[in-house]
């Protein structure tokens, strides 16, 4: 026993290294899941039956749990940086504003035979970046803060042995802001134009929006399961406010390079207090996802399952960015915008190996789809292809069971023309001879209790 268990466990580990040392893009927006259990399996699960945490990526799977009331909780943090290297230069500049705190909570309590209620709060969507000024894309954007959390009621019903089926309604809260920097041309009628200023340009914004997800399972047999979700997109829009952002105003001669002229500030400060800071438009939508999943136990001991997932990234948008009016002036507009989005498949997988009656050891990976383009990749908003390798155990203590779960989320280099600009008298312009090399990495941890009343 003891040496099949090894043969088992060197088996999927070599199959998820390397998955995760397959080709790799920029992290993604979507986090694998809020809990320790569902970190460690990276995300897969919707076929998982009689496991409380994998009821939060399918309800149906509610309805294979034996007890008759059980909860989770979870603690963890989500850590993730970016980079930006001008390739003419050989410039780094790396992202601040890093570290998130992820919480995750589930109940399932039994009304009868064949349904079980559940609630779950997670956190489906994540990102937050801040470039420092050095950075030549601040124009197109600067900072990028992205945080939901979702609180669902969900319903898991066993319509006979084989089949089961389950929905969750609720709503999810949406926070988001954004900074970019515009430049403006400085006069007074004495001397006409002096120079130029450059402003940070900040909103921000909370909604909650309602969520939802549909599920089935069905086990055809003791050892085989397949299982399916539907998450729906998230929409929204948000009542933004805007006004200038942190950052104090820079000032620079009308060629866009160089020191200002003397005297600027001061005229600088009195156009400042005349300008009118107006948000964008508030629309935002976060995508919805299918997945249909297979899992196989193997043995008593050993147990695996492959999730393909197909994300619904056409539906994404994200709010306009914010302008500035001076007085008696053409209001000043960033000069960028996310671009499109669109669909993709990706692709799962997880290991969980029994080592005793105390011990069970975690293991997954996972490839998600390109929201964006390479040539729209930046290190802000992101939205390339991710990878995902992750690892976890539980321990049976307390009457429940104590969880850990770490994922680490690495980016592939992406190189991108359309970053390095420079802003004139005469508006702004990309370089299209620069190219800027996007990469970025994160890490997911979280450790949890579990226990049946």
């Amino acid at each position: 026993m003891a040496r099949m268990k090894a043969r088992i466990g060197a088996g999927v580990l070599g199959l998820l290294a390397g998955l995760g040392a397959a080709p790799l893009a920029a992290q993604s927006w979507e986090l694998p899941a809020s809990d320790p259990v569902g970190i460690a399996r990276s995300g897969t699960g919707v076929a998982f039956g009689n496991s409380l945490e994998a009821a939060s990526l399918n309800p149906a799977l509610l309805a294979t749990l034996r007890d008759g009331l059980s909860a989770h909780v979870a603690y963890g943090m989500e850590m993730q940086a970016a980079k930006a290297t001008l390739q003419n230069n050989g410039m780094v500049l790396y992202s601040s504003d890093r570290n998130r705190v992820v919480p995750a909570l589930g109940v399932a309590w039994r009304i009868g035979p064949a349904a079980v209620l559940g609630f779950k709060m997670d956190e489906p969507f994540m990102r937050h970046a801040q470039m420092p000024l050095a950075y030549s894309g601040r124009f197109l954007g600067q900072s990028f803060d992205l945080k939901t959390r979702r609180m669902e009621l969900q319903m898991g019903w066993a319509a006979n042995p084989n089949w089961a089926f389950g929905a969750s309604l609720g709503a999810t809260q949406i926070e988001y802001g954004w900074d970019n920097q515009v430049r403006s041309v400085v006069s007074t009628p004495a001397t006409g134009p002096l120079g130029l200023m450059e402003t940070d340009l900040h909103q921000r914004g909370r909604k909650l929006a309602p969520s939802y997800s549909l599920g089935f399972r069905w086990a055809p047999n003791s050892r085989w399961t397949l299982g399916g979700t539907y998450v729906g997109a998230i929409k929204a829009t948000l009542p933004l406010t805007a006004g200038y952002g942190a950052l104090a105003p820079g000032y620079y001669p009308l060629t866009g390079a160089g020191l200002a002229p003397g005297g600027i500030g001061t005229a600088g400060d009195q156009q400042r207090a005349a300008t009118q800071v107006s948000p964008g438009s508030g629309g935002i939508t976060l995508p919805g996802k299918l997945t249909l999943g297979v899992r196989q136990r193997v043995n008593q001991i050993f147990t695996w399952e492959a999730d393909v997932r197909y994300l619904l990234g056409a539906q994404t948008s994200l709010p306009g960015h914010p302008s500035a009016t001076p007085a008696g002036a053409a209001t000043i507009n960033s000069p960028g915008g996310a671009g499109s989005f669109r669909n993709g498949f990706g692709l799962a997988l997880m290991g969980e190996l029994t080592l005793s009656k105390q011990w069970t050891l975690r293991i997954g990976a996972a490839l998600d789809p390109a929201l964006r383009s390479d040539p729209d990749v930046e290190p802000v908003v992101g939205g390339a292809k991710s990878s995902g390798l992750s690892g976890g155990f539980g321990y049976k203590a307390f009457g429940g069971e104590l969880s850990l779960g770490y994922q680490y989320r690495q980016s592939q280099n992406v190189d991108t023309p359309n970053l390095d600009g420079s802003w004139k008298n005469t508006g702004f312009a990309l370089n299209p001879a620069s190219v800027t090399r996007v990469e970025g990495m994160g890490h997911l941890w979280s450790v949890g209790f579990k226990r049946a009343f």
